[in-house]
């Protein structure tokens, strides 16, 4: 009887944890009426901030200075048109890093890639279209307003030239 009594009370020690779990599991509680609990919540604002007046920062377009090739690609309120989403299928890809040089002549962005497991590894010295459009979070700015230290996000086509640029986003 001593050899088995430590194997008695280890069953019985298993015994109360199981019957306390299932005790506790959702299958014996009594199931409780819904109550309508939602909650009507405003909008956050930020306080100080310009656009919470709800007037884009930039409201008078003649007064951005736009250079002449993208100055076709802005829509009524003066945004640029820039796709929410890369192009998979058309090859794209999505570039991050920090510049750290920038060519406006030849039109070259030098950039340290920030990499991760997804990233595709790219030549450092990104040419950047013509067509490109380059802004930072509130407006469309020219590739000499990008500066070294500057955290940027490209989108690359298949052909390994930048058709958009975002600064600081």
């Amino acid at each position: 009887m001593r050899k088995n009594l430590p194997r008695i009370f280890l069953g019985l020690v298993v015994t109360l944890v199981v019957a306390a779990y299932i005790g506790h599991s959702p299958i014996s509680k009594e199931s409780t009426p819904q109550v309508d609990r939602d909650v009507k919540v405003s909008p956050a604002q930020i306080v100080g901030d310009d656009t919470s007046s709800g007037k884009p920062i930039n409201t008078d377009i003649e007064e951005t200075i736009i250079s002449a090739e993208i100055a076709g690609k802005l829509d009524a309120e003066g945004d640029t048109e820039i796709p929410a989403e890369v192009d998979s299928k058309a090859g794209e890809i999505m570039v991050y890093g920090e510049v750290k040089a920038t060519d406006v002549d030849k039109r070259i962005l030098t950039i340290d890639q920030h990499m991760d497991d997804n990233s595709v590894k790219i030549s450092p010295n990104v040419p950047v279209s013509k067509e490109a459009i380059v802004r930072n979070k509130m407006e469309v700015i020219s590739l000499a307003q990008i500066k070294s230290g500057d955290t940027v996000g490209i989108i690359v086509t298949k052909d390994l030239q930048a058709r958009a640029v975002l600064v600081n986003y």
